[in-house]
């Protein structure tokens, strides 16, 4: 599961089209995921707050889920209880 992660976090597949967006920048892919999560979240492409931060849902719609969950940020960061698989895992940029 480790050179899945490595693999995720590696690629730069789209590097070129991200060049080409309003924000021009480069492919950061955020992969929250280990063997054991007792939860998945599904959830879509991160957006610009988690680009620069590297970590899933780490903007106010996180608070939200948080709270919906009931959990504190400690808790939902801890890779051995929740995994956040994005439907793409990098911020896709805005359109020129």
């Amino acid at each position: 599961m480790t050179d899945l992660v490595e693999e995720i976090g590696a690629c730069r597949i789209c590097a070129d089209r991200f060049a080409a967006t309003q924000t021009a920048h480069a492919p950061r892919p955020v992969v929250w995921f280990r063997p054991g999560a007792r939860m998945l979240i599904a959830g879509q492409a991160p957006g610009m707050r988690v680009h620069r931060s590297g970590r899933p849902f780490d903007d106010p719609s996180g608070v939200r889920l948080r709270d919906w969950l009931g959990m504190s940020e400690a808790e939902f960061y801890d890779l051995g209880r929740v995994a956040v698989v994005p439907m793409a895992f990098c911020f896709p940029g805005f359109r020129c």
